[in-house]
């Protein structure tokens, strides 16, 4: 597992008087490519009824909720490249935010050439035959993904108000405490932030890779690449919150 090179291949963070400039730029910049790459890809198959999957399907509603979930990944990449202090964590940072944005951008290209809204009518996850609420993901065991251990898992009362969309996503009260936080202190609650959300996504990225359950490859090949990836994240997160001593937050 290639876990130094998220670190090593990331942009180096904008100077200090400008921490906002950076990020924006590079937010911009993948967000038009993967609009651009979005349509590129969906326009090929145009002809082909087969690749424009109907309202409530898994390709569907996997790009919508997962536009939903990188978008708040993207925020909290944003605020630690602006509030935290250590270079290492912002390279990270640099890294998921370019990513999910291009990302992003791409999935938003898919929904349009469906004509299908980038906002989810439905429940968060119905397209894998539940809502956020329930633990199972179609047949697959969030406790774990490829052999790694999931985070602790959540209390059993949580505040209902303020209760995330979908699983691993930072509640309301999280995301303000990490725009309070500077230095030492937002590096590691990002950290924590980003392992729970990270593997709070695995099981929607596992499920919309699986032919059976996608038939578009292009929708399946980017899952897939999301989960890799991630999953090596994973492992990098672990491990500095590991040195930091710092325990993984429950799974939400």
């Amino acid at each position: 597992m290639e876990v130094h090179r998220i670190v090593s291949e990331a942009p180096t963070p904008a100077p200090a008087s400008r921490p906002w400039l950076l990020p924006a730029a590079i937010g911009i910049v993948a967000l038009l490519l993967g609009v651009g790459l979005g349509w590129l890809l969906t326009a090929s198959f145009a002809g082909d009824s087969e690749d424009h999957p109907d309202s409530g399907s898994a390709a569907v509603g996997f790009a919508q909720d997962m536009i939903v979930h990188h978008a708040q990944g993207v925020e909290m990449a944003e605020v630690v490249i602006a509030q935290g202090a250590d270079p290492a964590i912002k390279k990270i940072a640099l890294t998921i935010l370019a990513d999910q944005t291009r990302e992003i951008g791409q999935m938003t290209g898919w929904l349009n050439l469906w004509d299908q809204p980038v906002e989810n009518p439905d429940a968060p996850m119905t397209w894998m035959g539940h809502g956020s609420s329930d633990s199972d993901s179609g047949g697959h065991d969030m406790s774990s993904h490829a052999g790694h251990s999931m985070s602790t898992p959540a209390p059993t009362t949580p505040a209902a108000a303020d209760k995330p969309a979908m699983p691993g996503m930072a509640t309301d009260a999280e995301m303000t405490k990490l725009r309070s936080l500077h230095g030492a202190d937002a590096d590691t609650f990002f950290i924590q932030l980003m392992l729970r959300h990270h593997e709070g996504g695995l099981h929607m990225m596992t499920y919309a890779a699986n032919p059976a359950n996608v038939s578009q490859e292009y929708v399946r090949d980017l899952a897939g690449h999301m989960d890799g990836q991630q999953t090596d994240e994973i492992a990098l997160f672990r491990s500095l919150l590991a040195e930091r001593n710092t325990p993984p937050l429950p799974m939400n």
